[in-house]
C-alpha cells in the first residue's frame, strides 16, 4: 500500500531558495577572489589576471610546469618603480642587431669626439697625418629641419642616425668634406648616399694609380705573330729545292669566300681622372645607418651612355647583375654611381650668388682645373634674396651649380682626332673628318633656361608657410627627377637633397632599344641560294647539251689508194 506525502506551501518555498543560481554563484566567487590582503593590499583576482596576461603575451612552452615561476615573477615586478619603461620589451633578433650596431657607432663617435675636443685648433691643423684632423661635415640635423618644414626630408630619428654615420665616415676614411646626398630606394634594401671630397694625399694616390693603369706595358704591340715550327721548316725546304712545298693533307672543297665584318668599333673615350668631371666627387653608400660605408667606383663615359638608354630600379645589392640592352658593363654599383652622377648634374641648384668662382675675395683669384673646368666655392659676401624673388615663376634667381654631362659621357669634351692631328702636318689635317665639339650650359645657368616637359616647367616652387612669412622658406621641387628638392631661406641658408627611386621622368612610355638587324653572313648569290632539284628531263637535256661533238668523217687520199693497189699487184 503506497503512501502519499503532501508538502506544505512553506516547505516548497524553502526548497526553491536552495536551488543553485549560476550568475549568483559567479558573483559570489568573484567577490571572494577580490578580497584584498591586509599586508599588501593585492587581491588574488588581479594577480591571476596579470599571470594570464603574461603567459598569453610571451606564449612560452610547458606553461603548466612553469606556472609557479610566472606567478613569482609577476609578484616581483610589482616592487619595481613605475617609470621603468624598458620592462618587458621584446626585441626580435634583427632589431637587436640594429640596436647593437648603432650603439657601437655612437660609442666610436663619442670616443673620437672626446679626443678631438681635447686638442686645440692649431694642434688639429698640425696633426693631419695622425688622423686627428676633423673633416667638414654637413649639419644634416639643421638642414633636415628646414626640409621637414617644406614637407620633405627624413624622419628625425633616421636623420640623427645618418648624421652620426656621416661623422663615423669622416673618422674612418681619408675625406676632407662629408655631405649627405640623399636616399635611393631599392626593391630589397635602400641606399644612403654620402658625397665627399678626398684629402690631398688620398687624391694624389688615386691619381697615381690611375696614371699607372693607363700606361701601356713594355713590349706591347711589338711581338710579331710567330709561325708554327713545322710550317716554317716546310717553307724553308721548299725554297731550297726550288719548288712549292707539298702538303699531305687532302684538298678541301672550294667554298665561298669567308665573310668579313664591315663594323668598325668606335674610338674609346678616355675616362676622366679622379677629382675631375664626373669623378670630381667620391660617393659612399650603405644600406642602414651604422653599416660599413662602401666607396663607389669611378665612372667611364660608356657607363653614363648606357644608363641614359635604360630604366631599372635598384635592388639594394651592389653586386647584383644589371641586365639591360645595350649591355651594361659592371654590377649595380656602377649603375648606381652613373645614376647619382646624372642626378647630381641635373638637380644641384642654389640661389643666385650663393656660390662664386674662386674664393670670392679677388676677381682674379680663379682656380682652373685641367681641361678648363672652373672651381667654385661658397660666396662669403652672399646676403640672400627675398622670398618673392625666390618664388618667382621664371626662376631666374635659381642657378645650376652641377657640371653638365655632355652626350660624350664627360663634362669636358674630348677631341677624338687630337692624337691623329698631333702626328700630321697642316696639309694632311684637311683630309680628316671634322668633329664639332659638344658645348653644354655653363655653370650658374639660371633655371629659366631649362627645357620644358610637355608644356610644364622643369621645376615647381612653393612657400612652406603663408601664415608666418618671417619663418617661411622657398621649396623648389624637380619635375624631371622626382624626389630632388632644394630649399632656401631669406637669409644665407640653402641646400638640396634627393630622396627617390633614382628614375627620371619620361613623358612617353619607355621603350627599350630594338636589337640591330643582323649582318648578312654571305653575299647573296647562286652559291648560297636554295634552288629546286632538276627533274630527269632537265638532267637528260643538260647531258645532251653537254655531249662532246662527234669526230669528223675520214677522207681517203689519192696516194694512199695507189700505194695499196701497187702492193697488191706486186703480190700477184
Amino acid at each position: 500500500m503506497s503512501q502519499t506525502f503532501i508538502l506544505e506551501p512553506d516547505i516548497i518555498a524553502a526548497t526553491e531558495n536552495v536551488m543553485p543560481d549560476l550568475n549568483n554563484d559567479l558573483v559570489l566567487a568573484k567577490n571572494f577572489l577580490k578580497q584584498q590582503s591586509a599586508a599588501t593590499g593585492d587581491s588574488l583576482y588581479d594577480h591571476l589576471v596579470d599571470v594570464v596576461q603574461k603567459i598569453l603575451s610571451q606564449k612560452p612552452p610547458d606553461v603548466v610546469d612553469n606556472f609557479e615561476q610566472y606567478s613569482w615573477e609577476v609578484k616581483q615586478e610589482k616592487f619595481r618603480p613605475n617609470f621603468d619603461l624598458l620592462n618587458d620589451i621584446y626585441l626580435s633578433p634583427p632589431q637587436l642587431e640594429t640596436v647593437r650596431r648603432i650603439d657601437e657607432m655612437f660609442k666610436l663617435v663619442a670616443s673620437k669626439a672626446v679626443k678631438l675636443d681635447d686638442l686645440g685648433e692649431e694642434e688639429q691643423e698640425l696633426d693631419l697625418e695622425e688622423d686627428n684632423y676633423r673633416p667638414k661635415i654637413q649639419d644634416l640635423v639643421d638642414h633636415n629641419h628646414y626640409f621637414r618644414e617644406g614637407g620633405y626630408g627624413l624622419a628625425n630619428s633616421e636623420c640623427y642616425a645618418v648624421y652620426i654615420a656621416m661623422i663615423m665616415l669622416g673618422i674612418k676614411e681619408s675625406v676632407s668634406t662629408v655631405r649627405f646626398f640623399g636616399k635611393i630606394y631599392g626593391t630589397r634594401a635602400n641606399y644612403y648616399v654620402a658625397e665627399t671630397d678626398l684629402t690631398l694625399e688620398e687624391l694624389d694616390r688615386r691619381i697615381r694609380e690611375f696614371d699607372l693603369k693607363d700606361m701601356p706595358g713594355e713590349g706591347e704591340g711589338e711581338m710579331e705573330e710567330l709561325k708554327p715550327p713545322a710550317e716554317e721548316q716546310q717553307e724553308i725546304l721548299g725554297e731550297e729545292e726550288g719548288r712549292e712545298p707539298v702538303s699531305k693533307e687532302p684538298v678541301p672543297p672550294k667554298l665561298p669566300p669567308e665573310p668579313k665584318s664591315t663594323w668598325v668599333p668606335p674610338v674609346p673615350i678616355p675616362v676622366e681622372r679622379p677629382g675631375q668631371g664626373v669623378n670630381k666627387k667620391v660617393y659612399w653608400v650603405c644600406n642602414r645607418p651604422g653599416d660599413q660605408w662602401i666607396c663607389l667606383p669611378d665612372l667611364s663615359p660608356q657607363h653614363i651612355k648606357v644608363a641614359r638608354l635604360s630604366v631599372r630600379c635598384m635592388t639594394g645589392d651592389l653586386d647584383a647583375e644589371v641586365v639591360t640592352f645595350p649591355p651594361f658593363e659592371g654590377s649595380e654599383r656602377f649603375y648606381l654611381r652613373a645614376q647619382i652622377a646624372r642626378i647630381a648634374a641635373a638637380t644641384s641648384i642654389s640661389p643666385q650668388g650663393f656660390f662664386t668662382f674662386g674664393s670670392g675675395e679677388e676677381e682674379e683669384d680663379l682656380d682652373m682645373e685641367e681641361g678648363g673646368d672652373m672651381q667654385f666655392n661658397l660666396n662669403p659676401f652672399y646676403q640672400g634674396h627675398t622670398l618673392k624673388d625666390l618664388l618667382d615663376s621664371n626662376l631666374t634667381y635659381w642657378v645650376h651649380h652641377g657640371r653638365h654631362i655632355l652626350k660624350q659621357g664627360r663634362t669636358i669634351w674630348w677631341n677624338p682626332n687630337a692624337e691623329i692631328e698631333e702626328g700630321l702636318e697642316e696639309e694632311d689635317d684637311e683630309g680628316l673628318p671634322q668633329v664639332e665639339p659638344e658645348v653644354g650650359p655653363n655653370l650658374f645657368t639660371p633655371l629659366s633656361e631649362d627645357a620644358r616637359i610637355e608644356g610644364m616647367s622643369a621645376w615647381s616652387a612653393r612657400v612652406s608657410s603663408t601664415m608666418c612669412s618671417d619663418r617661411a622658406l622657398a621649396i623648389i621641387r624637380s619635375n624631371l627627377w622626382p624626389g630632388a628638392v632644394a630649399y632656401a631661406t631669406n637669409g644665407k641658408k640653402s641646400e638640396c637633397m634627393y630622396v627617390g627611386w633614382g628614375l627620371k621622368f619620361q613623358p612617353p612610355n619607355f621603350s627599350p632599344l630594338q636589337l640591330p638587324a643582323p649582318q648578312n653572313e654571305y653575299v647573296i648569290g647562286p652559291e648560297v641560294m636554295e634552288m629546286a632539284d632538276p627533274t630527269f628531263a632537265d638532267e637528260e637535256a643538260y647531258r645532251i647539251a653537254h655531249l662532246p661533238p662527234p669526230p669528223p668523217p675520214e677522207i681517203m687520199g689519192e696516194g694512199e689508194g695507189y700505194g695499196e693497189e701497187g702492193e697488191e699487184d706486186e703480190e700477184d
